[in-house]
């Protein structure tokens, strides 16, 4: 049986380790918690061209495309510069959020099916299906993971 001044200190002793044990699990907690969710931290390309080689070193362009790019009209008054990657693959790079956050918007509010990465200020748009053209075969998702974007599949595409 444990009295007098044992007593006290095998309290005090065990309260000590209750508060450093709780006090662990709770920074273990919040470690873990904000190592599950960072923030994305998209790629940025310093030109259209700098971005169609990434692209390029990821899912195959063609050197020399047959095709022109699916040019967007001016929005809002904000340009973006389009080079095509393959088929109806094309690759879009923005000077400013705003024009980005334009074309977003027009990707968003159209009927078509379009496969979408979009990175900080470059996206890179399959309109394969928009066009009822066979599919381009370029892995999106997998460009998207390499790339640090983000895949978005709108109205349906595949």
């Amino acid at each position: 049986m444990i009295t007098g001044t044992f007593k006290y200190a095998a309290t005090t002793t065990m309260l000590g380790l209750i508060c450093v044990l709780t006090a662990c699990g709770i920074e273990a907690q919040q470690s873990s918690n904000t190592q599950s969710s960072p923030s994305p931290q998209h790629t940025e390309f310093g030109s259209v061209e700098e971005a169609r080689r990434a692209v390029a070193d990821v899912i195959g362009c063609e050197a020399a495309p047959k095709t022109d790019p699916i040019i967007n009209p001016e929005l809002a008054g904000y340009t973006a510069e389009y080079v095509v990657c393959s088929k109806r693959v094309q690759v879009e790079w923005f000077k400013t959020e705003e024009a980005r956050n334009a074309e977003q918007q027009l990707y968003a509010d159209s009927t078509q099916p379009l496969a979408v990465v979009e990175g900080k200020n470059w996206m890179v748009v399959d309109m394969s299906e928009a066009l009822q053209e066979s599919p381009s075969g370029k892995d999106l998702k997998g460009l998207a993971q390499e790339l640090g974007g983000q895949f978005k599949s709108l109205n349906g595409a595949k």
